[in-house]
């Protein structure tokens, strides 16, 4: 608030006057004493008056800098004399003005910074000497899954219990430079830890940011499970056709059943070779959109029954039941039949191989979310938990589908014959219970 105080008092008299008033009325001796003692208090009530002028400034003045320390930037003296005191008034007012204006900015600097460092995908901690988080950024809600608010004021360990994490930090630190790391969280989640000392960062000490992997990290082991699927794939039936070439070259080529057999067995390894090329390249040109599709309108149900009938037969000798159930109301869908019904196929096949004896399969339609569901469902041995998200991957087998043959594509054509038509895929399972996998798809405007 402007403050304003002003004392000023003037007095004017001529002393030779007032001495001879002064002996006039009391003679020469005690005039003398009567004038000093007069000048003597008129200078004490002008040195009071003076002195309580300065006093009441020097509060004003005291009251604006306590208002400024406590934030109030605002805070002015109001001045207006042309005196000395005037003009540290109006000092006074230009540095509290630049101060409030420095501040703003700095004030602006800041929300800026933490717009940025809170807009980052990569969860931002600081912590303190003590290794006492001090701040973190709102992407530790996703990475570390605990909300900032929860975070600050716990030590590092709490919120990141990994050895290879703290000694990090303990590195970085007495080193004084950055350090990287690659931490393993649960449910197969990898963060890259990136630390950096602070220095003369106040309460921050160190700086640790750290940046998802997992989806690097699953490309990698998806890059490297494609090779070794692909060459087992690849040196199976290749090592059968070396094979029935060596023995038919040792004499069983004479022998015209037993050259028949041979030939029969690498005639299947042969069409085995070629059903993984095909579908190499099939899945190839579905990822890159290079293959092409017609976009008419199919009938689900046709769909659902022509594959039915296809498989009808291989499950019949494998001793199961194969039903289909097609709702009423199914909606029908743009895209290309032959690929629809190849996915059915890959999915009734791929239920066939893996259902025992005596089980059941069913390929159900029915409509759902503006579109419909293709389901397929058996009774199978089931999928364990942990091969279970990784189903679709391009040459992905667990065990139980390695000992059972094929090539480990059926599925991720699948996946891609449904996207390619705005669709989705999605697998439940129980082991020792079976399976359900259902295709979506849009339905026709």
């Amino acid at each position: 608030m402007p403050r304003s105080f002003r004392v000023r008092v003037i007095a004017s008299v001529s002393l030779a006057g007032l001495a001879a008033l002064v002996a006039l009325l009391f003679g020469e001796s005690l005039g003398v004493v009567l004038l000093v003692a007069a000048l003597l208090i008129a200078a004490a009530v002008l040195a009071f008056a003076s002195a309580a002028a300065v006093a009441g400034e020097a509060r004003m003045l005291a009251g604006a800098a306590r208002e400024i320390a406590q934030g109030e930037f605002s805070a002015r003296l109001a001045g207006g004399a042309d005196d000395e005191m005037g003009a540290a008034y109006d000092e006074f007012n230009r540095m509290a003005a630049r101060l409030e204006a420095r501040v703003a900015d700095a004030s602006q600097e800041r929300n800026r910074l933490m717009a940025a460092i809170n807009s980052s995908l990569d969860a931002v901690v600081a912590v303190d000497v003590e290794s006492n988080v001090t701040f973190a950024n709102d992407a530790v809600r996703g990475l570390l899954d605990r909300p900032p608010e929860d975070i600050v004021g716990h030590p590092f360990v709490w919120i990141m219990p990994d050895p290879a994490a703290i000694e990090g930090l303990r590195a970085s630190r007495e080193r004084r430079e950055s350090t990287s790391l690659v931490i393993e969280r649960p449910n197969r989640r990898y963060l890259r830890a990136i630390i950096t000392p602070i220095v003369g960062g106040g309460a921050w000490s160190s700086l640790v940011v750290f940046h998802d992997m997992t989806d690097v990290k699953r490309v990698e082991e998806m890059r490297r499970d494609f090779v070794g699927n692909v060459s087992h794939e690849l040196r199976t039936p290749l090592a059968a056709i070396k094979s029935v070439i060596e023995t038919l070259e040792g004499g069983a080529l004479e022998d015209e059943k037993v050259a028949r057999d041979f030939l029969q067995r690498a005639d299947g390894e042969v069409e085995r070779l070629v059903q993984m090329v095909e579908e190499l390249l099939e899945l190839s040109r579905l990822e890159s959109g290079e293959l092409s599709m017609t976009h008419e309108t199919v009938d689900i149900a046709a769909v659902v029954e022509t594959a039915a009938d296809r498989m009808r037969p291989p499950a019949e000798r494998a001793g199961l039941v194969l039903d289909r159930q097609v709702a009423p109301d199914v909606p029908k869908v743009t895209g290309d039949r032959v690929s629809l019904e190849r996915a059915v196929v890959n999915l009734v096949h791929n239920a066939i191989k893996f259902t025992p004896e005596g089980g059941r399969i069913d390929i159900i339609a029915r409509p759902e979310r503006g579109g419909v569901t293709i389901e397929v469902a058996d009774t199978g041995v089931g999928i364990e938990p942990a091969d279970l998200p990784r189903v679709f991957e391009r040459f992905f087998k667990a065990d139980r589908a390695r000992r059972a043959g094929g090539t480990g594509l059926g599925l991720s054509l699948v996946k891609h014959t449904a996207e390619a038509h705005g669709g989705s895929v999605q697998a439940e399972s129980r082991l020792g219970e079976g399976s359900r996998f259902r295709i979506w798809l849009p339905a026709a405007a």
